[in-house]
């Protein structure tokens, strides 16, 4: 597990499921500073692993699985930090393999993940089930070079013409990997869906 604590005030959980062969240190280690100034980052590692030299992890378990690994990560960071940290409008993100398993563990517990910011992953998003799961809003982050960015643009505005707050952020000379101002980026994906809630 790897996870950082508030530098301020603020105390709102933000969870991150890594992708395959892609460890927590990576898929939340470079957005630190934007996570600390909004609340706890927790960041659980894949059960799986994808050996050579580095051995990284991955995820080779089913979605409930994961949610119980995510949820046990939590809770260890919640024990070590007691009644500091504050799950209202709390904000699942994930990147490549995790952003796809994000939605449907938002959608398995309706109201406990009030946003979704997805990195370089063309998920498939409804908005009836996303209502459903009662997430307020969502932010899709690509890589200029990747693969990802046509098929994320064309969800942004499905969702965006069908009334559900969505928005596009582009990560500049990036493919499937982080640009360098990530730590920016994810400010301002969390800063778009946060502001949701004072909107409406």
């Amino acid at each position: 597990m790897y996870f950082t604590v508030p530098a301020g005030g603020k105390k709102r959980l933000i969870a991150n499921l890594h992708g395959m062969c892609n460890p927590p240190g990576y898929a939340c280690g470079y957005w630190t500073s934007a996570a600390k100034s909004e609340g706890f980052l927790v960041c659980p590692s894949g059960n799986g692993s994808c050996g050579g030299a580095y051995n990284p992890p991955t995820w080779t378990e089913d979605e409930a699985s994961v949610d119980r690994d995510l949820e046990a990560s939590i809770a260890a960071v919640d024990a070590a930090y007691p009644n500091e940290m504050d799950r209202g409008g709390a904000i699942l993100t994930g990147f490549s393999r995790g952003a796809y398993i994000a939605p449907t563990i938002a959608a398995m517990h309706p109201g406990r993940w009030s946003y979704l910011i997805l990195t370089e992953a063309n998920v498939s998003l409804d908005v009836q089930r996303l209502r459903a799961a009662k997430v307020r809003a969502v932010a899709l982050i690509a890589g200029e070079f990747g693969g990802e960015l046509s098929g994320e643009r064309a969800t942004v505005k499905r969702l965006h013409d069908a009334g559900f707050p969505a928005k596009l952020f582009v990560m500049p000379k990036a493919g499937h990997y982080y640009s360098a101002n990530i730590d920016e980026i994810m400010g301002e994906a969390i800063s778009f869906v946060t502001d949701v809630a004072h909107a409406g």
